[in-house]
């Protein structure tokens, strides 16, 4: 192997075509192999279209999305199978890039894939990206901070994987800190009661983003009450969830 062989880990965004980086852009434009995530719209501005015309397009995503129904839809590349994908190509060409949606540190397995490309001695570097956390935010029109109101905001996910011990997310949590639930829609429910019965305010407000960036996202504004109760009509999408509750949200 060529010790000049590069994985590099590209934070896609949240989806649209325009909220990749400059740096992200440049990686992708000189990649000669793209293994892309599952949570970027492909749509006719889809960032994939900013790759080399002759790179080799790899589908690895995962797809963690809910319908309407609230079932899992899609099928997922299993970890095991992207860290082998990720080898594989990275011993064949010298730049290869890893497309991950959102912020590549932010619930993506980094270490994971890190862990893969080392244990054959393959090179890497990371380009960040614009965190879903912080699109959403913004397709919602808010802040996630507000003075004298919410002065911290906190990153969770209530998802567990397989083989994976408890998640107690739900611990040292304060009514006065925004909370951003990743991967949040199949969980909606009992997110929503497990903040009530830890203290938080039936009417404190819930902002739920699906395909935050995307060209058809949907922003949908309620409070606690009604995501507990389920009191409210999910857009017909299987795009990510994003929820952002916290009494310092503008609703």
């Amino acid at each position: 192997m060529n010790p000049s062989h590069t994985i590099t880990f590209v934070g896609a965004g949240p989806g649209a075509a325009d909220l990749i980086t400059l740096r992200g852009v440049k990686a992708l434009q000189s990649a000669q192999v793209v293994l892309y995530d599952a949570l970027i719209d492909h749509g006719a501005n889809s960032v994939l279209a900013h790759a080399h015309p002759d790179a080799i397009m790899v589908d690895v995503g995962k797809r963690g999305a809910v319908n309407i129904n609230g079932e899992k839809c899609g099928q997922s590349k299993k970890q095991t199978e992207i860290n082998a994908e990720l080898i594989r190509y990275g011993l064949q060409y010298e730049r290869v890039v890893r497309l991950k949606g959102g912020d590549p540190a932010i619930f993506g397995r980094l270490d994971e894939e890190i862990d893969a490309v080392l244990s054959v001695g393959l090179n890497y570097e990371i380009v960040p990206g614009v965190s879903s956390a912080l699109a959403a935010a913004a397709s919602a029109q808010t802040a996630l901070t507000r003075r004298g109101v919410a002065r911290s905001v906190r990153l969770l996910t209530a998802s567990v994987g397989n083989d994976q011990p408890d998640n107690l997310w739900h611990t040292h949590l304060t009514p006065s800190e925004t909370l951003v639930f990743y991967m949040g829609g199949l969980h909606r429910q009992a997110v929503a009661q497990t903040l009530l019965d830890k203290g938080f305010d039936g009417d404190t407000p819930v902002v739920m983003v699906f395909g935050a960036s995307w060209s058809d996202e949907a922003v949908m504004r309620l409070d606690l009450t009604r995501m507990a109760n389920n009191d409210f009509a999910q857009p017909e999408t299987d795009a990510p969830c994003i929820i952002l509750v916290g009494k310092g949200l503008r609703v």
